[in-house]
């Protein structure tokens, strides 16, 4: 009986860790963004500070190859972009489940052989 309690305490504290890393996950989004634009930043993407750092440095620089696609209107660019990440975390939370389906397996059949003894 004790042994449930200690599993519900343990699904409890480990309900409490991932409560405290999503507020973690919100206070340094939320800071970065109050300190990005009390500094003036602008919201600009890497390839755009990074075209124009390589202009400053190498005004001669031609690009070896180029774009698959045309220049996107902001909508269509940022669909692509969701569609990537949504690709990217189905496949990273494919690879977890893999793991975490073995680690599983290994020890259910090692628990299943000390209760039959």
């Amino acid at each position: 009986m004790s042994g449930s309690t200690t599993t519900g305490g343990r699904r409890h504290a480990g309900a409490w860790v991932l409560v405290g890393l999503v507020a973690v996950a919100v206070a340094i989004a939320a800071l970065s963004l109050v300190y990005g634009a009390s500094r003036g930043g602008e919201f600009e993407g890497a390839d755009g500070q990074a075209e124009d750092t390589i202009t400053e440095v190498a005004p001669d620089y031609e690009p070896w190859f180029e774009p698959l696609l045309p220049e996107l209107p902001g909508e269509v660019e940022s669909g692509v972009f969701a569609l990537q990440a949504g690709i990217g975390g189905g496949i990273v939370g494919y690879g977890l489940g893999v793991l975490r389906t073995r680690s599983r397996q290994r020890v259910q059949p090692a628990a299943s052989g000390t209760a039959a003894v």
